[in-house]
């Protein structure tokens, strides 16, 4: 399936479908489907917002467990004392309060995936726990001294630094390398403009539907302020704004009055700039988009003077070499061919 000349790839997960004209994106799913066919635990890497939760849901549905349940849990909303009889269940007694026995996340997921979200929230002690689990393959419910053995698929996510949570001892470096066999980044939204416009096209049409009226598209204005827009907030803020322009826009056309403002106000600072007689101004954007434009750019520019040796380029910037190749998935950072390579070699040899 193509369109305007771009090949698409589709995400089918039957409630909902997805398209992705990006090749970053169409890389990730690539990956994705390959190591779904496995057992290894994923570990799914991205801004807030980025869609974790949807690839997370794609493993699951391309897997061989797709028949058996996909279980989300949200590591930073369980409270610490909470945390053991949720993973792990409890019986009748087991504690004030347990009036009957109850099944735990493992035990419910057996069959199925289990997906850790906002794993980088994990206290120390729960990712103890969480490992012996991996390891062992077995549970007990509180109050029981008899394990089961549970076959679960582990799935997790974080919008975290891992390896700099590592040097700080903050996340077991035992549990880091049992869940990162299989390592998928899912890049931002402002990286990715090949798929903006279909899913604006998408998330309008669903929030009009939702709200039961007719279908609206983005005036020309409005779709060139949205083209421009950071998105900070990623997949997740552009569909709120487009739940906002429908709700707002009471004709079948959503002009840029009708974006959040955090939104519109990017087309002002555009018309600010292209205006002469306007007063100076600086258009002010998050500190961490800049910098990140910054790695990226140092990152490419290293790989060009080293030949496209990635452990070189790294030690080059002073980037720990298993950064260094996250975040080149991350950036959507091609590495240079291997045949490039020789070219660059033999050219260097010959001066």
């Amino acid at each position: 399936m193509s369109d305007h000349g771009t090949d698409l790839v589709v995400l089918d997960l039957g409630d909902q479908r997805y398209e992705f004209a990006d090749p970053g994106m169409q890389r990730v799913l690539a990956e994705l489907e390959r190591v779904a066919r496995t057992l290894l635990p994923i570990l799914i890497l991205g801004e807030t917002g980025v869609g974790k939760e949807v690839a997370a849901r794609a493993a699951h549905h391309l897997s061989p467990r797709r028949a058996g349940p996909f279980v989300g849990v949200n590591c930073a909303a369980i409270p610490l004392g909470l945390l053991e009889s949720e993973l792990f269940g409890y019986q009748k007694g087991a504690f004030s309060g347990a009036a009957s026995a109850h099944a735990g996340y493992f035990e419910t997921a057996s069959g199925g995936t289990l997906f850790f979200d906002e794993i980088g929230e994990l206290s120390l002690d729960a990712q103890a726990r969480l490992l012996r689990v991996l390891t062992e393959r077995k549970v007990a419910r509180l109050g029981s001294t008899t394990e089961q053995r549970v076959d679960v698929r582990v799935v997790a996510a974080t919008n975290r630094d891992l390896d700099a949570l590592v040097q700080a001892g903050f996340f077991r470096e035992d549990l880091y390398y049992r869940l990162c066999s299989a390592t998928l980044v899912v890049p931002p939204l402002r990286n990715r403009p090949d798929d903006l416009p279909r899913l604006v096209r998408q998330f309008l049409s669903a929030a009009c539907a939702e709200l039961g009226r007719a279908d609206a598209r983005l005036a020309d204005a409005a779709m060139r302020c949205v083209l421009n827009h950071r998105w900070p907030g990623n997949v997740r803020e552009l569909k709120d704004a487009m739940t906002y322009a429908a709700a707002t826009a009471p004709g079948d056309v959503v002009e840029l009055a009708h974006l959040p403002a955090r939104v519109a106000k990017r087309a002002l600072h555009v018309v600010v700039a292209t205006d002469p007689a306007a007063p100076d101004t600086h258009e002010f954007r998050p500190i961490g988009q800049e910098v990140d434009e910054l790695v990226a750019l140092r990152m490419r520019q290293a790989l060009a003077a080293t030949g496209g040796v990635q452990s070189a380029a790294a030690a080059l910037i002073d980037m720990p070499r298993r950064t260094f190749v996250t975040k080149m998935r991350e950036f959507g950072i091609e590495s240079m061919p291997l045949r490039e390579r020789r070219a660059l070699r033999d050219r260097g040899t010959e001066s």
